[in-house]
């Protein structure tokens, strides 16, 4: 397996980690990891969340000397809204190069994209169940780790090749670093694809079986009906009779009507 040269280029990176959404220790444990071959100094290591959501991955935090934010009203705006404060202070009174951002969560999208404004390098570490559609879109690299177990779905295929499959404790696991791969490049769709071309390009659909549409809009690129930038979700919008998305207020599935 390559392991990702160091960037002579990156000096300083923080991270931030929502733990009501990657909660997960051993899957945590080997992001903390990874992140420490990025650049010369981790200068912010800081996870928001519920008090028992960072209970839950308390020696993961400790072990990698990051400070726990507890969330004292328990409503996700309030974790998800002191993230953001302080992520944007960190980049306003530091030089900071990269930026991860521990979670699939679609609310920080705005400050993904504000980040990349003022010239930092945004990663997203997120669990492959948890991702919303089209992350590429918003994040210079997104990896997506799958954590195997018998309580654990199955496995997806990542946005960014490959996932990290995890197995057992964060203390029986070496740490295992992968480079994730470019998206392929692919022509820009010439017309309107079909919903035949679609079913084509996606066969598992044709059963009703929903798929994440990270995975989808992926496939679709790389058959050429999808363009590079293209929403997948707007996409299916346009065949709102054929395909239905889910759930409806914040999709990330897609499912054949049949």
């Amino acid at each position: 397996m390559t392991q990702p040269a160091k960037s002579t280029a990156a000096r300083n990176l923080a991270v931030f980690i929502d733990a009501d959404n990657l909660n997960d220790p051993t899957a945590l444990d080997h992001v903390l990891t990874a992140l420490h071959k990025l650049a010369d100094r981790i200068i912010y290591r800081r996870a928001y969340g519920r008090a028992e959501s960072l209970k839950g991955i308390e020696a993961v935090l400790w072990r990698h000397g990051v400070r726990p934010v507890a969330n004292l009203i328990v409503d996700k705006t309030t974790t998800d809204s002191a993230l953001v404060i302080d992520a944007v202070e960190a980049v306003c009174r530091n030089d900071i190069d990269i930026v991860a951002i521990c979670s699939g969560d679609a609310d920080f999208v705005p400050l993904a994209m504000w980040l990349r404004e003022h010239h930092c390098r945004v990663l997203c570490y997120s669990l492959s169940n948890k991702i919303f559609a089209n992350p590429e879109s918003f994040y210079d690299e997104v990896v997506l780790i799958d954590v195997l177990g018998d309580s654990q779905p199955v496995p997806l295929t990542s946005v960014s090749e490959p996932i990290w499959p995890l197995k057992g404790s964060a203390a029986e696991q070496p740490a295992r670093v992968l480079q994730p791969s470019k998206s392929p490049t692919v022509a820009k769709p010439k017309a309107e694809p079909s919903v035949k071309s679609l079913l084509k390009a996606l066969p598992a659909l044709s059963s009703g079986t929903p798929q994440h549409l990270s995975v989808v809009a992926k496939k679709l690129r790389a058959e050429g009906l999808l363009s590079k930038n293209g929403s997948s979700t707007a996409l299916f919008k346009r065949y709102s009779a054929q395909f239905e998305l889910l759930p409806a207020k914040q999709p990330n599935t897609v499912r054949y009507r049949g």
